[in-house]
């Protein structure tokens, strides 16, 4: 076994055991056992069940790797220590999703600052995705994704299906341009709108990455996450033909960008694996779509973003 495929094995494991977790605290949730505390805003929660999973998804990785780092969103939440090096680091997020019907626990492996290992768990829809760099990308262990085989082809932006998150960041500086961008997306050329086929808000970011990764949605477009919502998924995405890109507009037009300051900057571009055509490769076409949504976001007026959480 090499050691990639030891990381992933290790990352499954420890994913089936957090899912036992958040599934047998749902109850104490919904009782509302489970005190919930405000992070940056009222509508960005975490409750103890967050902390509990990412305390043993931390103290299960220096058992079993103590030289390796850790990076996890309730952990920088009190220290505020966004240490990214070469060394491998676990970058995790125990719950995203805290008040989501839908809830992600996502557990990724970095090296030399780039994603090597992805494992999210959806333990309420009974979905492990997993992958490793080289390995390819599966659904509970055992199915091939994206699940549909041969990607089907993708032309335009127009008949993209995408998913969006509204984040916890509910300034008018952070709220303004993502209106205006949606509105530009599922408006039609009469208000100079692209109709698209739609916007999905699924609730947490897992959940739209996987949603890509199975070739369910087209693309998903964010700003604001954190580099644990997504380090597990651009491994899978990647793995399951995806691409994988900045949502910044200037940074992704520079086109010299590495997949580890895509991981740490906060604004993302998944697409999902599609068909190639005579003329274009399969990443000429994705790339392609990026260009076409990213000439439609609305420029934010505070571009920004800060490591550090704003109260």
């Amino acid at each position: 076994m090499s050691d990639l495929d030891e990381y992933l094995h290790f990352a499954v494991e420890l994913a089936k055991k957090a899912g036992e977790m958040i599934t047998s605290g749902q109850a104490d949730r919904l009782k509302s056992m489970a005190s919930p505390q405000s992070k940056a805003s009222p509508v960005d929660l975490v409750t103890e069940i967050d902390q509990a999973v990412e305390n043993f998804i931390k103290a299960s990785i220096q058992g079993r790797y103590p030289s390796h780092k850790f990076l996890g969103e309730e952990t920088y939440a009190i220290d505020k220590k966004m240490d990214l090096t070469d060394d491998y680091t676990w970058i995790v997020d125990p719950i995203d999703g805290t008040t989501n019907p839908l809830v992600g626990c996502s557990i990724g492996l970095s090296y030399q600052k780039a994603p090597i290992v992805g494992v999210i768990i959806m333990p309420f829809s009974n979905q492990l995705f997993s992958a490793r760099m080289g390995g390819g990308a599966f659904l509970n262990e055992t199915i091939r994704l994206p699940v549909n085989g041969q990607p089907q082809a993708l032309e335009s932006l127009q008949q993209c299906l995408i998913g969006f998150e509204w984040g916890g960041d509910r300034r008018v500086e952070t709220m303004g341009p993502k209106i205006a961008t949606v509105s530009k997306l599922v408006g039609d050329s009469s208000v100079g709108g692209i109709l698209t086929r739609g916007i999905r808000t699924l609730g947490c970011s897992t959940a739209n990455i996987c949603a890509i990764a199975l070739g369910g949605l087209d693309i998903y477009w964010d700003n604001g996450c954190w580099p644990w919502d997504v380090c597990a998924g651009i491994v899978i995405v990647q793995e399951a033909g995806g691409y994988v890109t900045t949502g910044h507009p200037d940074k992704f037009l520079k086109g010299d960008i590495s997949i580890g300051d895509i991981m740490m900057g906060r604004r993302y571009c998944f697409v999902r694996a599609v068909a190639a055509s005579k003329k274009d490769s399969a990443q000429d076409k994705q790339r392609a779509l990026v260009v076409e949504l990213l000439q439609n976001v609305v420029p934010w007026k505070t571009e920004g973003m800060s490591y550090l959480h704003e109260g």
